[in-house]
């Protein structure tokens, strides 16, 4: 191998290319391991983006069913319970003040997924994977 990879002095050069001239055992040999380098030469080991079946599979149809369904949970449960909330015996100041708290945390629940949406097309660290 190290000859393979230049490494050899050029005594050990001359050596090696005597014994290969006379070895038709170490010339199958040695071709067997140069052919394999050359292989490994364009081999990436870098995993690649979408390469996998189930990876398009999920980004097309599993993806956008479970936001889907996520999305449509959340309307309901939302809408019962400001029905609920809307139908309670409470008083005036208490439903205000809780509809000010809610309204101000998903005022602020939309502004931190509106600033990630925006900085998504431009994240440096977007596509890094460990």
């Amino acid at each position: 191998m190290r000859f393979l990879d230049g490494e050899v002095t050029p005594d050990e050069r001359a050596a090696i290319k005597g014994r290969l001239e006379a070895s038709s055992e170490l010339r199958r040999e040695f071709a067997i391991f140069r052919s394999i380098k050359e292989d490994f030469r364009d081999l990436s080991f870098a995993p690649q983006d979408g390469d996998s079946v189930w990876d398009r599979i999920r980004t097309r149809i599993t993806m956008p069913v479970g936001w889907g369904l996520a999305i449509a949970g959340f309307v309901g449960w939302a809408g019962y319970a400001a029905w609920t909330f809307v139908q309670s015996p409470s008083a005036i100041v208490v439903k205000l003040t809780t509809g000010a708290v809610v309204i101000g945390m998903l005022v602020l629940l939309a502004q931190v997924i509106w600033d990630r949406y925006r900085e998504y097309g431009s994240d440096p660290y977007r596509n890094v994977h460990r």
